[in-house]
């Protein structure tokens, strides 16, 4: 496949830019968030976390079908970062599985950094802010989760933790049956990669697009 080398120096620093803006961003923004909720952490955590766990899904897949749909790894900027992996794990699926933490995660890193940048100067005075800045901090930890639940689904069982097989046999990350689906011909559904909770209804929204 054309490109499916295009791997590099570049975009390894790219990778460890994202993640070294990521890191700092996400604990000054927990923070924050802890700070400012005091005893009731826990509650917005959970309630946020659900939220952003869902809105991390619907992002997977309109990402993941835009990059598969539209442009080409030679597209300035978003096509070796972006749209290169994509177009690499549908000629090579198990590809993701060779791929260490920088090359799985940096580039979620990136993208997701606006949400933190964000998070980490909202004022934090109403409960309504402090609502919103959880579900954006959570949001981008989502996202930095979604290649790792995608990279699990095309593991070997036994060399997953016994923790993470529990989850996708729950359903609560993706799972290796349901995101088969999307590696079945016709290849034009189940691009949520998070957990697959929201592939029903996005399948019906771009067919309908389409």
């Amino acid at each position: 496949m054309e490109g499916i080398r295009a791997y590099g120096a570049g975009q390894r620093t790219l990778e460890w830019a994202g993640l070294g803006l990521f890191v700092p961003l996400a604990c000054w923004s927990m923070w924050r968030l802890t700070d400012a909720t005091g005893s009731y952490f826990v509650p917005v955590a959970l309630a946020a976390a659900l939220c952003a766990w869902t809105m991390s899904d619907l992002l997977s897949g309109l990402v993941h079908w835009t990059f598969d749909t539209f442009g080409s790894m030679h597209t300035p900027f978003i096509g070796p970062a972006f749209i290169r992996p994509f177009r690499e794990h549908h000629a090579d699926p198990l590809s993701i599985t060779r791929h260490d933490f920088v090359e799985t995660n940096g580039s979620n890193c990136f993208a997701c950094s606006p949400l933190l940048i964000g998070a980490s100067w909202m004022p934090l005075e109403t409960a309504f802010w402090i609502g919103v800045q959880a579900v954006m901090v959570f949001t981008a930890l989502g996202v930095l989760a979604t290649n790792q639940c995608h990279k699990w689904a095309h593991m070997d069982p036994a060399a997953v933790p016994a923790a993470v097989r529990w989850a996708q046999r729950s359903g609560l990350v993706l799972s290796p049956e349901h995101h088969k689906l999307h590696h079945t011909a016709p290849f034009d559904s189940h691009f949520c990669t998070s957990n697959g909770w929201l592939n029903s209804s996005l399948n019906r929204l771009l067919r309908a697009w389409r």
